[in-house]
């Protein structure tokens, strides 16, 4: 019989404490609906539902990563982006199983991914002049990537001074700023 082991259970606590949330979360849209429609605010109620519904499919997309850890980074940055008021989409193309990040070192890599995704997200609070902001997120067995439209910044040149703090690379290619971070 297999032993389960601290990280596990890390796991597990995480994944518990997710669910908790959905299902708070999911309570509570159900609440809201019913609300306008006993206001009989039938517009208002199918306008929450639209809205829930690609909050539902943005969240969706994140689930697909194999990375568990990236899968709660990014759903973090979603959850307080949504607090904020800023739609954020995210794209996400994953290569790989979840087998191909066992044994590997991926935490100073996810803590430099997690750095640039926080200062794109920072220049997207202060200039939110955009109904939506797509983030492309590549995933393979070798790095992450992320990858932004440039027409979202105002001032290129200090985002690039920012993101050269960080570990990995980046560079601007035709309109997108892309971000790469190999594995250790």
């Amino acid at each position: 019989m297999k032993k389960i082991n601290e990280i596990d259970l890390y796991y597990w606590d995480l994944i518990e404490k997710l669910l908790r949330e959905q299902r708070h979360d999911f309570l509570n849209e159900i609440q809201i609906i019913f609300g306008y429609i006993k206001l009989n605010k039938i517009d208002k109620a199918v306008e929450y539902i639209n809205k829930v519904s690609y909050s539902a499919k943005v969240c969706s997309k994140l689930s697909n990563l194999n990375c568990i850890d990236l899968y709660l980074i990014l759903n973090e940055k979603l959850r307080k982006c949504k607090e904020l008021g800023i739609n954020v989409n995210f794209e996400v193309y994953s290569v790989g199983e979840r087998k191909d990040f066992l044994g590997k070192n991926i935490l100073k890599s996810l803590n430099y991914f997690e750095k640039a995704i926080d200062i794109v997200l920072d220049f997207v609070y202060n200039n939110s002049n955009f109904e939506e902001y797509i983030f492309y997120i590549e995933e393979t067995p070798e790095c992450f990537a992320l990858k932004v439209d440039l027409s979202y910044f105002n001032d290129i040149s200090c985002l690039e001074k920012k993101l050269n703090l960080s570990c990995g690379e980046f560079y601007l290619c035709k309109d997108y700023l892309i971000y790469e971070i190999e594995f250790n």
